[in-house]
């Protein structure tokens, strides 16, 4: 049992370090998508005030989603690869459109514009790093 659970360690980290940890850092950013998305639903389906948890584990999910897009940017160029480059750049730049339409939104401009850039920047931005997750496995 114990032989099998090391294979399997070897197998993910092997994966995982491939392109310079590209891999780890865009699973890292699509479980921090995830949390963004979650808490962002809960505040406009159930129609929550802007104050206690869902919007602070907003607001810190959409702060970690562009480090790690930034962090995620950097190990693609360390990896030398330019398709992973553009992708990368382009995630930073949907991810960031994202995050600024939502802080003009939340922060009293509650115009539809800002709810579809939000939206649309947190699909490109699921889009984008997939691509970047199952392009650096696949090379």
């Amino acid at each position: 049992m114990s032989r099998s659970v090391l294979d399997m360690y070897e197998r993910v980290n092997s994966m995982m370090s491939r392109n310079d940890y590209t891999p780890g850092i865009a699973t890292l950013e699509l479980a921090s998508l995830l949390f963004t998305y979650i808490a962002g639903m809960g505040i406009a389906v159930y129609k929550l005030p802007l104050l206690g948890i869902p919007i602070t584990i907003h607001i810190y999910a959409a702060a970690a989603d562009v480090v790690l897009a930034i962090f995620l940017y950097g190990s693609s160029t360390r990896s030398g690869n330019n398709v992973l480059r553009i992708v990368s750049i382009l995630d930073i730049v949907s991810v960031l459109g994202a995050a600024f339409s939502g802080l003009f939104y939340f922060g009293g401009f509650v115009v539809p514009i800002y709810a579809l850039g939000m939206g649309t920047g947190f699909v490109l931005g699921i889009a984008f790093t997939s691509f970047l997750l199952f392009y650096s496995i696949r090379k």
